[in-house]
């Protein structure tokens, strides 16, 4: 009689086939997760949301972020942990999505936030806390540098299809900065010429203008 209600017990402690509760466990995960959190959010808002950035991507950064954490964190055993940190690499390495390839910019902020979960999940008893917060601190502080020395640059690329082959003459260079500032609104200082279609009189150039506050291009192939 004893040993059932020791037995029901037990079993009470379970729920489809997981153990209900794990003190520890669950303060560590609770506590890691906080800590991650809090610094994805740094590089995710305050350096690429709050410059720009599209509210899209700033929800993507954050949601990769979290699930990457909780399954490096729930499901990396020692003999997994390496190579669920590579898949998930691969995986967001080759990410595309069905509209538009990822930015530069925005796919280098995801490697950022998912390489920094992975870290935060899988950082062992051989890594002390202040080796974690010392990496993650280094890692926001670089790409902050960086935000801000991109930020002082204030020319911005685009690609664009011309419809004007005449005016990319040598002779008429200065003539070609005028009309395309003119069609833009801008004041474009640059233009390099690239492949041109002498039959549909049309040419591909890279322009390069001032930034202009509230208006963002975004760049994509151009094919004729």
């Amino acid at each position: 009689m004893i040993h059932d209600l020791v037995h029901l017990s037990i079993d009470t402690t379970r729920f489809i086939g997981l153990d209900f509760f794990h003190a520890e466990d669950f303060w560590q995960l609770l506590i890691r997760f906080c800590y991650n959190l809090i610094w994805v959010s740094i590089p995710s808002y305050f350096l690429y949301f709050r410059k720009g950035g599209d509210k899209e991507y700033f929800f993507t950064f954050m949601i990769a972020s979290i699930i990457v954490f909780q399954i490096c964190m729930l499901l990396g055993t020692v003999s997994l942990r390496i190579g669920f940190a590579l898949g998930l690499f691969a995986i967001f390495g080759i990410l595309r999505y069905r509209t538009n390839p990822i930015p530069p910019r925005e796919m280098t902020y995801l490697f950022l936030v998912i390489g920094m979960s992975v870290k935060n999940s899988l950082a062992n008893e051989n890594i002390s806390m202040s080796e974690l917060i010392l990496t993650d601190a280094l890692t926001v502080t670089v790409a902050f540098i960086i935000e801000r020395y991109l930020g002082g640059i204030k020319l911005q690329r685009k690609t664009i299809i011309y419809d004007r082959t005449d005016l990319i003459k040598p002779e008429q260079y200065n003539e070609l900065l005028k009309d395309l500032s003119e069609r833009f609104g801008v004041n474009v200082e640059k233009a390099d010429i690239g492949p041109v279609d002498l039959i549909r009189d049309k040419v591909q150039l890279i322009i390069y203008f001032q930034k202009v506050d509230g208006i963002k291009f975004f760049d994509s192939s151009q094919r004729f």
